[in-house]
């Protein structure tokens, strides 16, 4: 069987005059035809894919990076140019763990700080590494990763289920946002 099996063809632009199409890999992943990086999810990879084929509308005035979105232009603002960004909510999510000073400009990340930083032991129980090809599996679930962002984004529901729901460790992660 080949590496790449199945194609998709969705409508990228309002009056359908650009089309992408997307190719599947034999693990159902959806591969980027201009860079082949590898994505779950068809909507991650439309965007992914926006960025080779258009042309970014949002550029920061301070850098000059182009965005294709204005919520990206604002979460760059905040995370790169903090002194310039006049938004009141920035690093609003704040690490609910005694004595930990972190902070996040989103939720998913303050979750992922807390994952890798105060769940340390409990990640070590249900995260396997192969040395070869270092694709990270869930032990828990048996899913695989090929980055540990991946890996921590996921592994929220499964340290769920591998402690009680009233561990104190679980309350304070849950009470993020």
């Amino acid at each position: 069987m080949s590496a790449m099996n199945k194609s998709h063809t969705h409508s990228l632009s309002k009056n359908n005059s650009m089309t992408l199409t997307y190719t599947k890999n034999d693990k159902g992943q959806f591969v980027c035809p201009h860079c082949g990086i590898t994505k779950d999810k068809q909507n991650t990879m439309h965007y992914h894919m926006r960025k080779h084929e258009e042309e970014p509308s949002h550029t920061c005035k301070v850098c000059k990076k182009g965005f294709l979105q204005k919520q990206t232009l604002d979460m760059h603002m905040k995370s790169r140019h903090p002194e310039i960004s006049t938004d009141e909510t920035s690093k609003k999510f704040k690490c609910p763990f005694d004595k930990c000073e972190f902070s996040a400009l989103t939720k998913g990340n303050c979750v992922t700080h807390c994952l890798r930083v105060h769940f340390q032991e409990e990640i070590k129980k249900i995260m396997t590494v192969d040395e070869d090809t270092k694709e990270i599996e869930c032990d828990e679930c048996n899913e695989t990763f090929s980055s540990s962002t991946a890996f921590y984004y996921h592994c929220k529901k499964c340290i769920n289920i591998s402690l009680s729901d009233d561990s104190p460790k679980i309350k304070l992660l849950k009470s993020i946002g």
